[in-house]
């Protein structure tokens, strides 16, 4: 009787340390979070930028009812910090540039269905009716923080960073810089001067008017290098996204795999079974 105690303790202890070595296993492999990209929500579609919202309520329908849950750009450097448990089968909806409709068209959908996006706002056009290099009227209208708070406040919306004034190109004739990219000739110092301060006067302008914490940017136009993304963390952004279309593996003690994170652009020609079929291929 004795032995055969000894004998089941051990056998239990046994398994205890193989289920235990398998879930260290499991935490270094990661989770797979897909992230989805939009900009403007409008019922005349005319760019790929556009998502009409009837498209996108049916988008957002069929990745709940396929057992997709939303998360924020918190939960997942919680997640990789400590291991904070993710629902199963996270997602992250991102929304570029901060346009009203956001406001007005997909937050109500995404509360009706219980899930949540993070909007990148271009700090220097929030809350603005004109662009302020060229003096010329917006052609899409932009929200002001205090617009989106109740959204924030609810944990529909989240507010990351856009940039404050990289969102432009060479062709532009305002900077002469494509993006976040340094321009040709700018010394180290003088490019890592120029994008730390971006960053600060981005916080300083959202200081005190978003309930969340600043920790996250999207490279404008995807212009991104390792040099750039190494600025951004001295800076306190704890995660980066760019457009490049994959999805992204997160591990638990890997601040890392929180950078240069991939995000697949949705259009309006992608049904909502389209979508589905998309990361389902994509893990």
């Amino acid at each position: 009787m004795v032995k055969s105690r000894i004998a089941a303790a051990v056998l239990v202890l046994a398994v205890l340390l193989v289920c235990g070595s398998y879930a260290c296993i499991k935490s270094h492999e990661g989770i797979n979070v897909p992230i989805l990209m939009y900009h403007h929500f409008a019922d005349k579609v005319t760019a790929d930028t556009v998502v009409s919202a009837g498209r996108f309520r049916e988008q957002m329908t069929a990745l709940r009812d396929a057992g997709y849950h939303t998360i924020t750009v918190q939960q997942l450097i919680e997640y990789a910090d400590h291991g904070t448990p993710l629902p199963s089968s996270p997602i992250l909806i991102t929304m570029d540039d901060g346009y009203t409709s956001n406001l007005e068209t997909a937050a109500p959908i995404l509360e009706e269905l219980g899930m949540c996006a993070t909007v990148f706002v271009i700090g220097i056009n929030e809350g603005e009716e004109y662009y302020v290099h060229s003096g010329e009227p917006f052609w899409l209208t932009r929200f002001a923080y205090e617009a989106a708070a109740s959204w924030v406040e609810k944990g529909v919306l989240d507010l990351q960073s856009h940039t404050l004034d990289m969102h432009q190109l060479e062709s532009y004739g305002y900077s002469g810089r494509d993006g976040m990219l340094p321009l040709q000739g700018e010394s180290e110092e003088e490019y890592r001067q120029v994008v730390l301060e971006d960053v600060r006067q981005f916080q300083q302008r959202r200081e005190g008017r978003v309930a969340t914490e600043l920790c996250a940017l999207a490279y404008p136009f995807g212009y991104y290098s390792t040099e750039l993304d190494h600025l951004l963390e001295e800076a306190g952004i704890a995660v980066t996204l760019t457009i490049d279309e994959h999805s992204n593996k997160v591990k638990i003690g890997d601040r890392s795999t929180l950078r240069m994170l991939g995000r697949y652009n949705i259009t309006e020609r992608i049904t909502g079974e389209a979508l589905v079929n998309l990361l389902a291929h994509s893990k």
